[in-house]
């Protein structure tokens, strides 16, 4: 997500500090889900993925807490400046008999 700035970020975290739930339309909260996926923790990285396999709704709905920690993992991760690993996809090789 390199169109975010850290600004952006910093003014979503003051703006969710005090929400109780959010609803982010997915396309909108995929890239977030996956810059914050870089500094998460094991137990934030298994919410995280759960709420990635939502990716087939409109939109989520998310508790304050969830919202804030993605937020604050995204920011990290843009400071740390971490770029996205390259995605390799296996193919088998076509056996010739």
């Amino acid at each position: 997500m390199d169109d975010i700035s850290v600004e952006q970020l910093q003014a979503q975290i003051q703006g969710a500090a005090s929400c109780a739930t959010v609803t982010f339309p997915t396309h909108q909260l995929m890239p977030l889900l996956n810059l914050a996926l870089f500094e998460a923790s094991t137990y934030n990285s298994l919410i995280i993925t759960r709420l990635q396999k939502g990716y087939r709704a409109a939109e989520l709905k998310l508790t304050g807490d969830e919202v804030r920690m993605i937020l604050e993992l995204a920011l990290r991760a843009k400071l740390a400046d971490k770029k996205p690993r390259p995605r390799f996809k296996i193919v088998p090789s076509t056996v010739k008999g």
